[in-house]
């Protein structure tokens, strides 16, 4: 049997971790689902009943972040760093993988990153409230 066969035979060799009640990253989440054709990745619900996907939620919740990324080696990438990883995973990405050698590339996508996730925690609170 062809490696690509055999692949496509095995459990996903990635793991996306995301906070759905953050708006941006749950619509980013539901692109990579979509463009997720070789089936690469597994998602953790954020109410799983599951008690290691429970503490790959516990470990995202406890990290200023709203994306982890776990490959079968248990390496985990939080946030940004997880972005050229899963980019290069998808149809076409590696293209846009090749953006993140540019230099200045990773610090401004650190910078919006941040912005978002500290705007979910503000929301999610003042969602909670009403």
């Amino acid at each position: 049997m062809s490696a690509v066969a055999m692949k496509s035979l095995e459990s996903p060799s990635l793991t996306i971790v995301c906070d759905e009640r953050c708006a941006v990253v749950r619509r980013l989440a539901s692109v990579v689902k979509l463009w997720d054709r070789q089936r690469s990745f597994a998602f953790v619900e954020h109410d799983s009943a599951d008690s290691e996907q429970r503490r790959l939620v516990a470990e995202l919740d406890a990290s200023t972040w709203s994306l982890m990324l776990v490959d079968d080696t248990k390496t985990r990438w939080f946030g940004p760093e997880s972005v050229p990883i899963i980019l290069k995973n998808l149809p076409g990405g590696k293209i846009a993988a090749v953006a993140y050698i540019l230099p200045g590339t990773m610090w401004l996508t650190r910078q919006l990153y941040l912005i978002v996730s500290r705007n979910k925690l503000f929301l999610v609170r003042t969602h909670l409230a009403n």
